[in-house]
């Protein structure tokens, strides 16, 4: 005779449906006491089962002979056998889990190539801020006593140009200006692209296509002519020239964006927010973004690389920042036509543009390291 809560085999045994679920122990002289229907799945431990030390430690009588919950034996484990659990306490060890941005810098940092690329990206940056403190040459004022002066002449680093300006000042302020615009429209441009991809791939539908039809038109668009005309049209300024490159640099990464995100729209995490009533753009905003946050970092970094390189081709060709401004691409265009007459002209501002490009490259190939779970190039954390 059996009940709902056991069964008798042949062998004349009885055992509990517990044991026919597979949760009991093997037949050995310690799972004797522990294969009883009053234990399995209480999450009781046997006293036989427990190492000496812990079982002749403290409690009554009652709970030296039967069982121990999980909280009872947490304690003398931890005093029987500190070599394995070391002696932090245990809620200090927990609150020192490391984060997952410190996770991510320690992994950045153990790459050599990243920190290079950082000092690099530093002095750049401070030479940008402090290099002609102090100085009496500023980038528009002429020195007509040294026109077209090498180096080291009469207090000038770099020389001066045909015009007699102080090369070092605009060095200066042209690699300032340069740095300026690629970082506004590497950040502008991949939060405006991550925005519009996830809006148009979670609404789906409708609005999915007719979203995918303007992204497709506007990447359709010869925007070379149009930054060229409206920078005609406006003498060269920085600020425009940093407004169009935004609005015409993130179409490309919408389209990456829009895929990831119609993958990132069906899981569970974002339908049940949607069972419990949250707005499309708290969703957006606080799950559908962060999960391509390491997407983002890594187009920041590429974005800032690919607007100098477009910032130095388009003044390089006349149509990005002009005189009385200058930027890298400038000084670059200016010294195209004289580098045999003045070749000073020409390799300082190439020197700093190869630095800021290569630091850059360096950057970005460590943190995509440093984002990758499975690379092995940033160490082990």
């Amino acid at each position: 005779m059996t009940d709902n809560n056991t069964f008798e085999p042949a062998d004349g045994i009885r055992r509990s449906s517990f044991e026919d679920a597979g949760d009991y122990l093997p037949e050995t002289p310690i799972a004797d006491n522990a294969n009883s229907a009053e234990r399995l799945g209480s999450g009781a431990v046997p006293m036989s089962s427990l190492p000496e030390a812990v079982a002749t430690q403290g409690g009554s009588p009652a709970e030296r002979e039967g069982v121990l919950d999980a909280s009872s034996v947490a304690a003398p484990l931890l005093a029987a056998a500190p070599e394995l659990v070391g002696s932090v306490d245990p809620v200090q060890a927990e609150e020192r889990i490391t984060n997952k941005t410190v996770l991510i810098l320690k992994r950045l940092l153990r790459n050599k190539g990243a920190v290079l690329g950082l000092i690099m990206l530093a002095a750049i940056t401070l030479f940008a801020l402090v290099g002609n403190m102090g100085r009496p040459f500023t980038y528009h004022d002429q020195d007509v006593l040294n026109l077209g002066s090498p180096p080291g002449t009469d207090g000038h680093i770099l020389g001066t140009n045909s015009g007699g300006i102080d090369l070092w000042a605009m060095l200066v302020h042209g690699t300032g200006k340069s740095l300026l615009i690629a970082a506004f429209v590497g950040i502008g441009a991949p939060l405006i692209g991550a925005v519009y991809g996830t809006a148009i791939a979670f609404w789906g539908g409708r609005r999915e296509k007719a979203g995918m039809w303007i992204l497709d038109m506007l990447i359709l668009m010869p925007y070379f002519l149009i930054v060229a005309v409206f920078m005609g049209s406006t003498g060269g300024s920085a600020v425009i020239l940093a407004l169009l490159l935004t609005a015409f640099g993130w179409m490309g990464l919408a389209r990456v964006i829009r895929a990831t995100t119609a993958s990132l729209r069906e899981r569970e995490f974002v339908k049940a927010a949607q069972y419990m009533g949250v707005s499309d753009w708290n969703i957006i905003r606080r799950h559908i973004i962060p999960n391509i946050g390491s997407l983002l970092i890594i187009n920041i970094i590429t974005g800032t690389y690919g607007a100098i390189i477009s910032e130095t081709a388009l003044s390089f060709l006349g149509v990005g920042v002009r005189a009385p401004d200058v930027s890298l691409g400038s000084l670059i265009g200016q010294s195209a036509s004289q580098l045999y007459a003045y070749p000073w002209m020409f390799w300082g501002p190439a020197l700093c543009l190869v630095m800021i490009t290569f630091s850059l490259a360096l950057i970005g190939d460590g943190l995509r390291d440093a984002l990758d779970p499975n690379s092995k190039s940033g160490g082990r954390a």
